[in-house]
Protein backbone atom coordinates (compact mmCIF):
# COMPACT_ATOMS: atom_id res chain seq x y z
CA UNK A 1 0.00 0.00 0.00
CA UNK A 2 1.34 3.41 -0.91
CA UNK A 3 1.37 5.66 2.13
CA UNK A 4 3.15 8.74 1.03
CA UNK A 5 0.60 10.84 -0.85
CA UNK A 6 -1.41 13.17 1.34
CA UNK A 7 -2.08 16.21 -0.82
CA UNK A 8 -1.59 17.03 -4.47
CA UNK A 9 -3.06 20.34 -5.52
CA UNK A 10 -3.68 20.79 -9.23
CA UNK A 11 -5.63 24.05 -8.95
CA UNK A 12 -5.17 27.19 -6.85
CA UNK A 13 -6.64 26.92 -3.36
CA UNK A 14 -6.97 29.67 -0.75
CA UNK A 15 -5.67 29.02 2.75
CA UNK A 16 -5.01 31.11 5.83
CA UNK A 17 -3.09 30.90 9.10
CA UNK A 18 -0.73 27.98 9.63
CA UNK A 19 -2.01 26.18 6.54
CA UNK A 20 -0.91 29.11 4.40
CA UNK A 21 2.45 29.26 6.17
CA UNK A 22 3.04 25.55 5.56
CA UNK A 23 2.04 25.43 1.94
CA UNK A 24 3.92 28.62 1.14
CA UNK A 25 7.07 26.75 2.12
CA UNK A 26 6.57 24.39 -0.75
CA UNK A 27 5.34 26.65 -3.51
CA UNK A 28 5.49 30.45 -3.16
CA UNK A 29 2.73 32.61 -4.60
CA UNK A 30 0.82 35.66 -3.50
CA UNK A 31 -2.66 34.68 -2.38
CA UNK A 32 -2.82 31.35 -4.14
CA UNK A 33 -0.85 28.21 -3.43
CA UNK A 34 0.20 25.96 -6.27
CA UNK A 35 1.64 22.50 -5.60
CA UNK A 36 0.72 20.46 -8.64
CA UNK A 37 3.63 18.03 -8.33
CA UNK A 38 4.37 18.18 -4.62
CA UNK A 39 3.71 15.10 -2.49
CA UNK A 40 3.40 15.22 1.28
CA UNK A 41 3.47 12.59 4.00
CA UNK A 42 1.73 13.03 7.33
CA UNK A 43 2.34 11.13 10.54
CA UNK A 44 -1.38 11.51 11.23
CA UNK A 45 -2.69 9.91 8.05
CA UNK A 46 -2.41 6.20 8.58
CA UNK A 47 -4.02 5.29 11.90
CA UNK A 48 -2.38 2.23 13.43
CA UNK A 49 -1.31 0.66 10.16
CA UNK A 50 2.33 0.10 9.31
CA UNK A 51 3.17 1.15 5.79
CA UNK A 52 6.13 0.68 3.50
CA UNK A 53 7.02 2.43 0.28
CA UNK A 54 9.99 1.97 -2.01
CA UNK A 55 11.78 5.18 -2.95
CA UNK A 56 13.86 5.06 -6.15
CA UNK A 57 16.63 3.17 -4.37
CA UNK A 58 15.90 2.67 -0.67
CA UNK A 59 12.95 1.28 1.25
CA UNK A 60 11.07 3.47 3.74
CA UNK A 61 9.16 1.73 6.53
CA UNK A 62 6.75 3.91 8.50
CA UNK A 63 5.04 2.70 11.68
CA UNK A 64 3.29 4.11 14.77
CA UNK A 65 5.37 5.15 17.80
CA UNK A 66 4.04 6.40 21.12
CA UNK A 67 0.47 7.68 21.07
CA UNK A 68 0.94 10.50 18.57
CA UNK A 69 4.04 9.89 16.49
CA UNK A 70 5.54 7.75 13.74
CA UNK A 71 8.88 6.06 13.30
CA UNK A 72 10.84 5.79 10.06
CA UNK A 73 13.41 3.21 9.01
CA UNK A 74 15.35 3.51 5.75
CA UNK A 75 16.91 0.36 4.35
CA UNK A 76 19.60 -0.11 1.73
CA UNK A 77 18.92 -3.55 0.20
CA UNK A 78 22.38 -3.68 -1.39
CA UNK A 79 24.53 -3.04 1.70
CA UNK A 80 22.03 -4.11 4.37
CA UNK A 81 22.47 -0.82 6.23
CA UNK A 82 19.38 0.54 7.99
CA UNK A 83 18.91 4.08 9.25
CA UNK A 84 16.37 5.34 11.79
CA UNK A 85 15.15 8.88 11.35
CA UNK A 86 14.66 9.87 15.00
CA UNK A 87 13.67 7.36 17.69
CA UNK A 88 10.40 8.25 19.42
CA UNK A 89 10.51 4.86 21.13
CA UNK A 90 12.69 1.75 21.00
CA UNK A 91 10.05 -0.99 21.28
CA UNK A 92 8.37 -0.50 17.91
CA UNK A 93 11.67 0.04 16.12
CA UNK A 94 12.92 -3.28 17.46
CA UNK A 95 9.71 -4.99 16.39
CA UNK A 96 9.87 -3.70 12.83
CA UNK A 97 13.58 -4.44 12.51
CA UNK A 98 12.92 -7.99 13.68
CA UNK A 99 9.91 -8.47 11.39
CA UNK A 100 11.85 -7.35 8.35
CA UNK A 101 15.16 -8.96 9.23
CA UNK A 102 16.98 -5.63 9.13
CA UNK A 103 19.97 -4.61 11.26
CA UNK A 104 20.11 -1.03 12.52
CA UNK A 105 23.34 0.75 11.60
CA UNK A 106 22.54 4.48 11.88
CA UNK A 107 20.28 6.90 13.75
CA UNK A 108 19.77 10.38 12.32
CA UNK A 109 18.28 12.72 14.95
CA UNK A 110 16.58 15.94 13.86
CA UNK A 111 16.42 17.53 17.33
CA UNK A 112 16.63 16.87 21.04
CA UNK A 113 12.99 16.51 22.12
CA UNK A 114 12.35 13.21 23.89
CA UNK A 115 9.75 12.06 21.36
CA UNK A 116 12.49 12.16 18.72
CA UNK A 117 15.47 10.69 20.57
CA UNK A 118 13.91 8.78 23.47
CA UNK A 119 14.89 5.40 22.03
CA UNK A 120 18.51 6.25 21.21
CA UNK A 121 20.32 4.50 24.03
CA UNK A 122 18.19 1.36 23.94
CA UNK A 123 18.66 1.05 20.19
CA UNK A 124 22.35 1.91 20.19
CA UNK A 125 24.27 -1.34 19.99
CA UNK A 126 27.66 -2.17 18.55
CA UNK A 127 27.92 -0.78 15.06
CA UNK A 128 25.13 1.82 15.41
CA UNK A 129 26.23 5.41 14.73
CA UNK A 130 24.09 8.30 16.03
CA UNK A 131 24.25 11.57 14.10
CA UNK A 132 22.51 14.75 15.24
CA UNK A 133 22.61 18.56 15.34
CA UNK A 134 25.89 20.04 16.51
CA UNK A 135 24.29 22.61 18.79
CA UNK A 136 22.31 19.96 20.69
CA UNK A 137 25.05 17.48 21.51
CA UNK A 138 24.48 17.79 25.24
CA UNK A 139 20.78 17.05 24.96
CA UNK A 140 20.86 14.10 22.55
CA UNK A 141 21.74 10.76 24.10
CA UNK A 142 24.56 8.72 22.62
CA UNK A 143 25.49 11.06 19.78
CA UNK A 144 28.64 10.05 17.89
CA UNK A 145 28.81 12.71 15.20
CA UNK A 146 27.55 16.30 15.23
CA UNK A 147 26.49 17.98 11.99
CA UNK A 148 24.98 21.24 10.82
CA UNK A 149 23.42 22.84 7.77
CA UNK A 150 25.41 22.15 4.59
CA UNK A 151 27.04 18.96 5.86
CA UNK A 152 26.57 15.58 4.21
CA UNK A 153 25.65 12.36 6.01
CA UNK A 154 25.53 8.86 4.62
CA UNK A 155 24.19 5.42 5.33
CA UNK A 156 24.84 2.59 2.92
CA UNK A 157 24.98 3.94 -0.61
CA UNK A 158 22.79 6.95 0.11
CA UNK A 159 23.89 10.46 0.93
CA UNK A 160 21.74 13.12 2.54
CA UNK A 161 22.26 16.84 2.74
CA UNK A 162 21.77 18.34 6.20
CA UNK A 163 19.45 21.36 6.17
CA UNK A 164 19.37 23.97 8.90
CA UNK A 165 15.78 23.73 10.16
CA UNK A 166 16.04 25.75 13.36
CA UNK A 167 12.95 27.31 14.92
CA UNK A 168 11.13 24.48 16.67
CA UNK A 169 14.40 24.08 18.56
CA UNK A 170 17.51 26.22 18.08
CA UNK A 171 19.54 23.44 16.51
CA UNK A 172 16.86 21.52 14.62
CA UNK A 173 18.07 19.97 11.36
CA UNK A 174 16.42 18.09 8.50
CA UNK A 175 17.76 15.40 6.17
CA UNK A 176 17.31 15.77 2.42
CA UNK A 177 18.22 12.96 0.01
CA UNK A 178 18.56 14.76 -3.34
CA UNK A 179 19.00 11.64 -5.46
CA UNK A 180 15.84 10.16 -3.98
CA UNK A 181 13.98 13.50 -3.89
CA UNK A 182 13.08 12.78 -0.27
CA UNK A 183 13.06 15.04 2.80
CA UNK A 184 12.74 14.07 6.46
CA UNK A 185 11.79 17.33 8.14
CA UNK A 186 11.29 16.32 11.77
CA UNK A 187 9.09 18.84 13.56
CA UNK A 188 9.89 21.76 11.28
CA UNK A 189 6.79 20.82 9.27
CA UNK A 190 3.47 19.47 10.53
CA UNK A 191 0.30 18.57 8.68
CA UNK A 192 -0.88 21.90 7.21
CA UNK A 193 1.39 23.78 9.60
CA UNK A 194 4.78 23.93 11.21
CA UNK A 195 6.13 22.88 14.59
CA UNK A 196 5.63 25.05 17.64
CA UNK A 197 8.40 27.61 18.06
CA UNK A 198 9.77 26.48 21.43
CA UNK A 199 13.30 27.87 21.23
CA UNK A 200 13.89 29.71 17.98
CA UNK A 201 12.68 33.04 16.69
CA UNK A 202 10.38 33.97 13.78
CA UNK A 203 13.19 35.07 11.47
CA UNK A 204 15.12 31.84 12.04
CA UNK A 205 12.04 29.68 11.58
CA UNK A 206 10.97 31.46 8.42
CA UNK A 207 14.44 30.99 6.92
CA UNK A 208 14.15 27.27 7.65
CA UNK A 209 10.77 27.09 5.95
CA UNK A 210 12.12 28.95 2.94
CA UNK A 211 14.89 26.36 2.55
CA UNK A 212 12.26 23.67 2.31
CA UNK A 213 10.12 25.75 -0.02
CA UNK A 214 13.07 26.00 -2.40
CA UNK A 215 13.46 22.25 -2.77
CA UNK A 216 12.37 20.73 -6.11
CA UNK A 217 8.64 20.34 -6.69
CA UNK A 218 8.89 16.54 -6.85
CA UNK A 219 10.29 16.30 -3.30
CA UNK A 220 8.57 13.74 -1.08
CA UNK A 221 8.25 15.06 2.48
CA UNK A 222 8.08 12.84 5.58
CA UNK A 223 7.38 14.41 8.98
Amino acid sequence: MTSRLLVSLSSPVRFSGCALAFLTVLSPANNHIWASKQQFVSRNTFGNRMSSTVAPTFTVAQFPCRSDNYGFLLHDPETGDTCAIDTPCAKNYKRVLDERGWKLTHIFNTHHHLDHQGGNLELKTEGVTIIGPKSETREIAGMDKAVGGGDDVQFGNFKAKVLDAGGHTHGHIAFYFPEQSTLFSGDCLFSLGCGKMFEGNPSQFWSSLERMRNLPDETIVYW
